[in-house]
């Protein structure tokens, strides 16, 4: 009896089952690496709105024009790829708290300690096909929100927006 040809087939045999395993369970380890990289995504997503709506806020507080500081945040946002992000700015009395009193907003002339209330929100779509399509088939929607107090009031009744002299 040969020996040698009996181990070669138990050798044959298990590369074959080797096979077998790694076909079943790589598509399962690359759908969740795939997934983790949608996670990141997700994360700089909500990074870019925080730091676009931070970003409207600052400028808000010395330059009240609602086009710039839209046109700034959106600018910040670009790279997330997001659909239709949204930006509104209110500004607000401070209430005794210190917090923005939503019931009433600064005159149409802003004075200097209104809060300037940036918010900012967009959908965010995975490129999973099984996660984007299985859990969050219209998307995640994602809210940020900055508030800061009104330092100074332009453009007054002499500058445009673009004239005034105070930049972040």
């Amino acid at each position: 009896m040969n020996t040698f040809g009996l181990t070669r087939r138990r050798r044959d045999h298990r590369r074959g089952q080797a096979l077998v395993e790694f076909s079943l369970v790589f598509p399962i380890f690359l759908l969740i690496f795939i997934a983790l990289f949608d996670v990141g995504r997700a994360v700089f997503t909500y990074n870019s709105l925080t730091n676009a709506a931070r970003e409207g806020a600052r400028l808000a507080i010395v330059n009240q024009d609602e086009t710039s500081v839209i046109d700034r945040a959106k600018k910040q946002v670009a790279m997330a790829e997001l659909n239709v992000p949204n930006v509104t700015i209110k500004f607000y009395q401070v209430s005794g708290d210190g917090t923005p009193d939503t019931s009433n907003e600064c005159p149409s002339y802003i004075a200097v300690n209104c809060l300037a209330v940036v918010s900012f929100e967009a959908t965010y779509t995975p490129i999973t096909p099984i996660v984007g399509n299985l859990m969050f088939k219209d998307g995640v929607t994602f809210t940020a929100k900055s508030i800061l107090s009104v330092e100074y009031t332009c453009p007054d009744t002499t500058l445009t927006a673009s004239d005034c002299p105070k930049q972040p």
